[in-house]
């Protein structure tokens, strides 16, 4: 009886704790090209310099079919003015570089980091870019 017991409480303590908390992963691990696809990514900061509030409504935006939009905004006097939209075509290399081709240009940028919320980018000009979720 004594043995029934000391079993049942190391089981029940074995269920305790192997149930832990691991409900924080019910999302499952998205891929890079899910994370880049997943809407449009707003221009937060930049190193070096900086963006005006009116910069920050800029974004990028990469499409599953592998189509690129970026949409700029820019101070005209008081007025903050869409500058258009330009469309153009991207691969994704290795999860980590991203080749952007627009009127027989190609701009290739690192992935730094990328997460659900924000993404960090550096240019062949050492310049790091920070864009997140969130406009302006």
């Amino acid at each position: 009886m004594k043995l029934f017991r000391t079993l049942s409480i190391l089981l029940l303590t074995l269920l305790i704790f192997s149930c832990g908390s691991d409900d924080d992963n019910s999302q499952q691990q998205q891929s890079t090209q899910e994370l880049l696809t997943s809407g449009k990514w707003y221009q937060e900061s930049r190193s070096p310099g900086s963006y005006t509030d009116c910069e920050k409504m800029s974004y990028i935006q990469f499409m599953t079919n592998n189509n690129f939009v970026l949409e700029s905004f820019e101070n005209d006097g008081d007025d903050c003015v869409s500058l258009g939209l330009m469309t153009a075509t991207y691969t994704l290399s290795e999860n980590t570089t991203v080749i952007i081709s627009f009127e027989g240009e190609m701009l290739s940028v690192e992935i730094i980091a990328i997460s659900i919320q924000e993404l960090t980018l550096l240019t062949s000009e050492n310049e790091t870019l920070v864009f997140n979720k969130t406009e302006g």
